[in-house]
């Protein structure tokens, strides 16, 4: 990779949000209404938001967002909608832009002097709409159906992470873009040399309409790619194995689960979930499927002081499968940097040894050095209102946050 500040991800992926808006990446700042998820203007000229009803994949790949975020690549700047890379790898961390740019592609060539391309797409994010039978303290409304009798309980009170009702009431918007059968039959005409599709959602095992597009990469012998998976493990097992049995035709399955810490615990950040079925089902995967699989754990203010138990109990119940970490950065209100820096540093330095190498230095490289928000008293005022319109107790479950 060369010094200049340059991804893969704006020249080669489409990521398509619940709503259907659609962002040059899934980790892109959405505070900056220039450059954000819900701020891709079809053009500079225009108001109206980009999505996959009203644009079609080309006209996507190069509005003029996505066109000023390639010049300013190649110019050697650092894109406003990319900052939060760019302050992961300033602390000594290991970002997405880091992971993803590997394909020794020759960005200047493949770019117009307006900073268009050929569409290729070759890594493509699907979030499937909001269908979700969960409603995880770091989600929302517009990600969970579950989420929405509480959101509108919440939404006078708590400045909550979402446009629910501003989603619903504009016409741009629409959760339903899942059910649309020829969506998945136009993205694959502009992804030639497709190489990776990630599909989550919502709980994207429980929106079947998007099986049509494995069936049809099956059907047109595109099989030689990797098929990746987020999937929270709470539904009956026989409703989901014709579509693991569809999926064992392709080369490469990553199937990551969603588990953020151990029993009441994991049941209270990820409400409504049940930790026998969450536990009974991963082992149903482990034994019946030969997919590669791992478990992403979402770090935030309420599991950082216990970020070690998942990985100690599946190492006690000889669980074999890998943990990496996600990092909840949006609200800024549960993120784990809410907590004293020594507070962090003390628990990182504990960890050594006992965690993963990898997870460790991922702590470090978030959580070390980094000052706190100043949003402890606004996590307190959250946890509260919702601890009550959902009768739980932060004090009893989370100790040590006290």
């Amino acid at each position: 990779m060369s010094d200049k500040f340059i991804c893969d991800f704006p020249w080669i992926h489409l990521s398509v949000f619940p709503q259907g808006n659609c962002t040059i990446c899934c980790v892109a700042n959405h505070l900056d209404k220039d450059n954000g998820h819900s701020w891709n203007r079809i053009s500079e000229n225009e108001t109206k938001t980009i999505t996959v009803m009203n644009s079609n994949i080309p006209e996507i790949v190069n509005c003029d967002n996505y066109k000023n975020i390639r010049l300013d690549m190649l110019a050697g700047k650092v894109p406003p909608a990319c900052k939060g890379c760019h302050q992961i790898e300033q602390a000594g961390g290991y970002s997405k832009r880091q992971r993803e740019t590997n394909r020794n592609l020759d960005h200047a060539a493949l770019t117009a002097t307006d900073g268009s391309i050929k569409t290729d797409l070759r890594h493509i994010e699907l979030r499937l709409g909001n269908f979700c039978n969960l409603k995880c303290r770091s989600c929302n409304a517009d990600s969970s159906t579950s989420w929405i009798q509480d959101y509108y309980k919440l939404k006078d009170t708590v400045k909550l992470a979402s446009g629910y009702d501003w989603i619903k009431k504009n016409p741009d918007f629409s959760f339903d873009w899942v059910d649309d059968e020829s969506f998945y039959t136009r993205l694959t005409e502009f992804a030639p040399n497709l190489e990776q599709i990630h599909i989550s959602g919502g709980e994207p095992f429980l929106v079947p309409t998007h099986f049509k597009l494995l069936e049809k990469l099956v059907q047109e012998g595109k099989t030689d790619i990797a098929i990746h998976y987020h999937t929270n493990l709470n539904y009956k097992w026989d409703k989901i194995t014709p579509a693991l049995d569809l999926l064992t035709k392709f080369k490469e399955v990553h199937i990551s689960f969603s588990i953020d810490d151990v029993g009441d615990r994991n049941t209270y950040i990820r409400s409504l979930s049940d930790w026998n079925l969450t536990i009974n089902n991963l082992k149903l995967f482990l034994s019946n499927y030969k997919f590669i699989y791992r478990i992403t754990q979402t770090v935030s203010v309420y599991n950082f002081m216990y970020v070690e138990e998942l990985e100690k109990y599946l190492a006690d119940n000889k669980i074999r499968i890998k943990v990496s970490l996600n990092h909840v950065q949006t609200p800024d209100y549960l993120a784990a940097n809410i907590l004293p820096k020594q507070v962090r540093q003390d628990k990182i330095n504990s960890l050594h040894g006992v965690i993963s190498q990898r997870n460790w230095e991922d702590l470090y490289g978030y959580y070390y050095n980094l000052e706190a928000n100043g949003q402890w008293d606004y996590f307190k005022y959250f946890t509260e209102k919702i601890d009550a319109v959902r009768n739980e107790d932060l004090n009893t479950i989370f100790p040590k946050l006290l």
